[in-house]
């Protein structure tokens, strides 16, 4: 075995803790969650339709439910002639056998079923279901509305699992996977990605029916998340948003959250990342105000400083009397620490801060790896945990200078590649369950404090890996990165 291959050894057992020098704070481990959608094959809610949407179909193919068809609360008010409309049910969790639904409604309707799903039995208003599903990578599930009564429309369709409270809003199993993680990170909850304008009085509510539109998840649904595993919960202000939204949100965050809870805020995701909208809009922003000496990204950064300002110093009066209960986090790109320094010396910035935040990825290039080259990967896992540490050494510095806290906002593995037998066979090694252990320790052992790993449950995709699993209840002999992390926290704990 070479070096590297002796560095990457499975861990076998429990690994002795490293101690710690008492100047590293407690290491808190967080989690992202992934999009709420039915592909990400992870069960949230009780009801297994609130992670998808209406869709449209006439035979051949599906596409968007006209709006005009829905009413304000994402119901179905009117079909055309020939027009149906699909829509997914989330997939249980593992191990895969038959599962009974019953699927109940208001107003008048007719319900088919499609894919994995099958009627087993109807009554005036509800439908029972039985899910038969095998893990297939592409599978789905959906119920299917052939008709509706215009006069009375059918409405509030809850589709659950036999046995399941009425009462429950979240399946649980996911809160029991939830279990044990400190702080909770909403970026794709709350679409944050899609820079949407975010409008108070247009928000998406408990009662919508969908969690998945472009408003994101609910407000109360993400504190009663937060509440529900006694985790800190982590929000991102939509950089579109107008101050009504932001001091609404933090208002109801503020009156909802449990008091033992603190909260993390955030304005935008990656402001700094030229692929997201948010980036090129700050960017025209800041070049149009006269920020940045006519240097395009100084622009970009010092709107973004601006923008940040003013949202925390919304969030800052809503927390005035518990001022310690909130974390206002400016968030940098880990590999460009002179971004930071930008954000954090404009205007005084840093004072409406508690916190720089970075994501400290493990890296590596895979252009022109294939799935032969796997033991390639692993040995030049060492080089890529040290560039990585080295990069948060740089950025806590930064922190520091200002007094503030240095947390991760993401991290973990970012190994992505189009070769999906490449994908699978890197993520699926047991070196990987090593590469983690090693990334986890070396984290609390140098940095300490709050690390937000990426993500919960997601397929190995040509976009990336990012899920701890692959589908929820995936087998431990599956999973090297969630198996190690688990081992990870029950150490620390």
């Amino acid at each position: 075995m070479t070096t590297a291959g002796a560095l990457l050894a499975p861990a076998v057992g429990r690994r002795p803790v490293t101690p710690v020098d008492a100047a590293v704070p407690e290491t808190a481990i967080g989690i992202n969650l992934s999009g709420l959608q039915t592909f990400n094959r992870q069960q949230v809610f009780a009801n297994m339709i609130a992670q998808s949407e209406w869709f449209s179909s006439r035979g051949d193919g599906w596409t968007a439910m006209p709006q005009t068809q829905l009413d304000a609360d994402g119901w179905v008010v009117r079909l055309a002639p020939g027009q149906t409309a699909p829509r997914p049910l989330v997939i249980p969790a593992a191990p895969f056998r038959p599962v009974a639904v019953r699927c109940t409604f208001g107003g008048s309707g007719e319900l088919a079923a499609g894919g994995v799903a099958r009627i087993t039995g109807t009554t005036a208003n509800s439908v029972d279901l039985e899910l038969t599903p095998t893990g297939g990578e592409d599978e789905g599930a959906w119920i299917e509305l052939l008709a509706t009564d215009p006069a009375d429309p059918l409405h509030d369709l809850d589709c659950r699992k036999a046995g399941t409270p009425r009462e429950a809003r979240f399946d649980p199993e996911f809160l029991t996977f939830l279990s044990g993680f400190r702080v909770i990170r909403f970026v794709d909850w709350q679409r944050t990605n899609d820079n949407a304008k975010a409008r108070w009085s247009t928000r998406t509510r408990p009662e919508s029916g969908s969690q998945v539109g472009a408003a994101g998840a609910s407000v109360e649904d993400m504190v009663d998340l937060a509440n529900a595993v006694g985790a800190d919960p982590w929000f991102l202000m939509p950089y579109d948003a107008d101050a009504a939204y932001i001091d609404g949100f933090a208002q109801l965050a503020r009156q909802r959250l449990d008091p033992a809870r603190k909260v993390y805020v955030e304005l935008g995701n990656e402001v700094w990342n030229d692929i997201f909208d948010t980036a090129g809009q700050a960017e025209r922003e800041g070049m149009a105000l006269g920020l940045g000496g006519g240097d395009a990204t100084r622009a970009r950064m010092e709107r973004y400083a601006d923008k940040m300002v003013g949202a925390m110093r919304i969030w800052t009066r809503a927390y005035a009397d518990r001022p310690d209960a909130l974390v206002r986090v400016c968030a940098s790109q880990h590999a460009n620490p002179d971004l930071a320094r930008i954000v954090l010396g404009h205007e005084g910035s840093a004072r409406w801060v508690d916190a720089l935040a970075t994501a400290p990825y493990l890296w590596l290039d895979l252009d022109g790896y294939r799935s032969r080259d796997i033991d390639r990967v692993f040995a030049a896992m060492p080089d890529s945990l040290s560039r990585t540490w080295a990069m948060a050494e740089d950025n806590r510095a930064i922190a520091e200078e200002h007094g503030l806290r240095y947390i991760a906002y993401e991290g973990g593995q970012h190994l992505v590649t189009p070769d999906l037998d490449l994908a699978r066979a890197v993520q699926r090694d047991p070196r990987m369950g090593d590469v983690y252990a090693r990334y986890l320790e070396g984290w609390r052992r140098r940095f300490g404090d709050t690390l937000v790993l990426y993500a919960t449950s997601a397929p190995i995709a040509e976009y990336g890996a990012w899920g701890l699993q692959e589908y929820a209840g995936q087998p431990a002999s599956e999973t090297p990165k969630l198996t190690a992390l688990r081992r990870f926290q029950s150490e620390i704990r």
